[in-house]
């Protein structure tokens, strides 16, 4: 399991830093992001690492790493919202949103479901399947997405354009959730009993 003050903290304080970074110039909020998405990478390997060693279930480590995936969509969509409300100004910002949070609530319902699996000591064998499926496909989407943006030229972007504080959301949250993707399929893992 997940510390929820943890999780909050590093949700409202990657928020707050990427969007007062936006305040001062392209360079520092793309550093910015870049630092912050690491403090959720390091994050979210080092909890799985942890439940590994310590003898968590499948469910508790795929519970773990859907809520760290859930808190970089979440950080992507509320960066973006509050940047887009607060300091810049791009028309486009409230479909970005929306998918932000709309990824962040399904990994946080997955977690959801996973931690009752670890709670009641159960194994859903099909549940976990279609996760590994799902941890794929986000894999795959999310290197084709960075090596997309470096092709169409969104990164690093040309700071006139408005939606130059989003594409850095994008690109370092898409390495941040393919890094933790990767560690899931391939990192540590439950000891079988």
């Amino acid at each position: 399991m997940i510390s929820v003050g943890l999780w909050v903290g590093a949700l409202v304080a990657g928020t707050a830093a990427v969007s007062y970074a936006a305040t001062q110039g392209y360079w520092v909020q793309m550093a910015v992001a870049a630092a912050t998405c690491a403090i959720f990478v390091l994050l979210a390997l080092s909890n799985r690492a942890r439940l590994a060693r310590s003898g968590g279930s499948e469910p508790a480590l795929a519970g773990s790493t859907s809520a760290w995936m859930g808190l970089v969509w979440a950080w992507a969509g509320l960066s973006m919202l509050v940047t887009y409300q607060l300091v810049l100004s791009w028309h486009e910002w409230w479909q970005y949103v929306l998918a932000g949070v709309g990824g962040a609530a399904l990994c946080l319902g997955f977690s959801a479901m996973m931690a009752k699996d670890t709670a009641a000591g159960r194994e859903d064998q099909a549940l976990l399947n279609i996760a590994r499926y799902l941890t794929i496909g986000q894999f795959g989407g999310m290197i084709i997405a960075v090596i997309g943006m470096v092709i169409d030229g969104k990164m690093p972007r040309n700071p006139a354009e408005p939606d130059w504080a989003a594409n850095a959301v994008f690109f370092f949250g898409a390495v941040a959730l393919a890094i933790i993707s990767a560690n899931a399929l391939w990192g540590p893992s439950a000891r079988r009993r």
